[in-house]
């Protein structure tokens, strides 16, 4: 790694642990390049081990202190700064022509590299011409799907990022009530009318967890078996997660967004040993196979699902081994620290 490059990272919201992998990864990458700068669009207040800079002083910072490198995550923060981000009428969800250092950028010389991961305006109606954008633009690219590593053929495959060390795994105590958990933001796409139907047929074996702004759906349950949490911040979620047995994930594939499988939040859910129950609508097997790490279930499939969940229960807890075995390759392989460490000697490599 080349220690005369110096990194600025820019975010939109940050520090916001609410973020999930994008807080994790700039942590770590602070931990392994403590004179990195980071800016944001919208500085917040979560702690951070360094200053955070408002995006509007990047080029001072830039001239006072050499900065070589720029990375940033998701498609639309990308065209923004390169201000590129509008086509016609046409705009990448998320987007904000008014963040472009496209300018400076060239001015100094500086290199762009970026993560493509689904979502922050990569969706299956993207079109195609943004991807490739990007790909032209940006001197690193990673991502973790088909969609960018068939239009960029010099992208990087990265699986994504848990934090390893936060996300532990413990053994559970294998007791009924199963308790389950489903962990996700209020949209379509989750799936949550399949876990309704397939809850309110199962029996007393079973406890479910709800995290998430769903309080408008919950009176469509039969089956009062269940808690609500509402929205929770990493360490209630941490905890949540420890206690609980099953991971269910629902997601679908429309044209309004595009899930990565796994899930962020079904990863973290995994790391601590949970079973994942889990559609795989990508059809992505580079990390999770079926059946040997995690229990697919096939899209708006309540009886798929409620089968699975009922399997799980006839031979429970001998089947908790499975989690911990997967939440063993989980770790290996999208541990952040490890991941983080790969990005900047990729980034930061002696041209």
């Amino acid at each position: 790694m080349n220690h005369k490059r110096r990194l600025a990272v820019i975010d939109t919201k940050f520090p916001w642990m609410m973020s999930g992998f994008r807080y994790w990864e700039n942590f770590y990458i602070n931990q392994e390049r403590p004179d990195t700068f980071f800016f944001a669009v919208q500085p917040h207040s979560d702690p951070f081990p360094a200053k955070v800079y408002h995006l509007e002083e990047f080029e001072s910072v830039v001239i006072r202190h050499g900065i070589t490198d720029v990375y940033c995550v998701f498609l639309n923060l990308t065209l923004s700064l390169l201000g590129e981000n509008v086509r016609g009428n046409d705009k990448i969800p998320g987007s904000n022509s008014s963040w472009s250092i496209k300018e400076i950028i060239e001015k100094y010389n500086l290199k762009l590299h970026t993560t493509l991961y689904p979502g922050g305006g990569l969706e299956p109606s993207t079109p195609e011409e943004y991807i490739e954008r990007a790909g032209r633009s940006c001197e690193t690219v990673f991502t973790n799907i088909n969609e960018v590593s068939d239009l960029i053929p010099k992208s990087i495959y990265n699986p994504g990022i848990i934090n390893s060390e936060f996300y532990k795994m413990q053994e559970k105590e294998n007791q009924f009530p199963i308790q389950l958990i489903f962990c996700a933001g209020n949209a379509i796409r989750k799936g949550f009318p399949t876990l309704v139907e397939a809850f309110n047929r199962l029996n007393d074996d079973f406890h479910l967890h709800i995290v998430g702004n769903w309080s408008n759906e919950l009176s469509s349950f039969t089956n009062r078996n269940f808690t609500f949490h509402g929205s929770l911040n990493p360490l209630q979620l941490r905890q949540l997660y420890k206690k609980c047995h099953v991971f269910i994930s629902c997601s679908t594939q429309d044209n309004l967004a595009l899930d990565g499988f796994p899930t962020t939040a079904a990863a973290e859910a995994m790391a601590t040993g949970c079973i994942l129950v889990s559609t795989n609508a990508r059809k992505d097997e580079r990390m999770f196979q079926a059946e040997k790490d995690y229990y697919e279930i096939k899209e708006n499939s309540p009886e798929i699902l409620y089968e699975t969940l009922n399997r799980i229960r006839n031979d429970f807890p001998a089947i908790q081994q499975m989690g911990y075995r997967a939440a063993r390759k989980n770790q290996s392989l999208l541990d952040a620290k490890m991941n983080v460490r790969k990005k900047l000697e990729i980034i930061l490599a002696d041209s």
